[in-house]
């Protein structure tokens, strides 16, 4: 089975002399306590993975990071500028589901079981959940993306599956 990546930030500038790094992230941390034990690299089409030995977060932005496998300066000069990726199973652990994320479902037909709601408009960012904006008989509905409400998601016939609690369409 092969994994996988997504991106999820960016190695900046060597700091300091034991081979630690500035970096970004790309998305944001559920937590500044608990973060990634380790992340991928891309060399060459191939992902190589580095384990964390110590995480220093300014924010849940960025921060300094060193790895278990670099240990000087020179050795991380040949990182910079580089990609972090993770498993994209591990990224829902440790950071937020964004709108962006889910972009991709805009155009896609909405279902509630078998019953054909409409075609999504918009994927919305609320603080504490994603939703989807579509019309149904011309209303304004909006949906959360949640694990308990999504029964399918068919990204070949571009038809997403929800089990839409009673009372939330009209």
């Amino acid at each position: 089975m092969s994994d996988t990546y997504i991106s999820v930030g960016k190695l900046k500038k060597p700091h300091g002399l034991n081979g630690a790094f500035s970096f970004s992230l790309t998305r944001e941390l559920k937590s500044l306590k608990k973060a990634p034990t380790h992340f991928f690299v891309e060399f060459k089409g191939n992902f190589i993975p580095y384990f964390v030995k110590n995480i220093d977060l300014k924010d849940i932005h960025s921060g300094y990071i060193s790895f278990e496998e670099i240990t000087k300066p020179e050795e991380a000069r040949g990182l910079v500028n580089m990609e972090l990726y993770l498993e994209e199973q591990k990224v829902n652990t440790y950071f937020k589901k964004d709108a962006d994320e889910y972009g991709f479902l805009v155009g896609y037909t909405a279902y509630d079981k078998e019953t054909m709601l409409g075609t999504i408009d918009e994927v919305m960012d609320m603080p504490g959940q994603v939703l989807v904006v579509l019309q149904v008989n011309n209303e304004e509905v909006m949906i959360p993306l949640a694990d308990d409400l999504v029964l399918d998601l068919d990204k070949r016939k571009k038809k997403i599956t929800f089990d839409v609690p009673e009372g939330l369409i009209g």
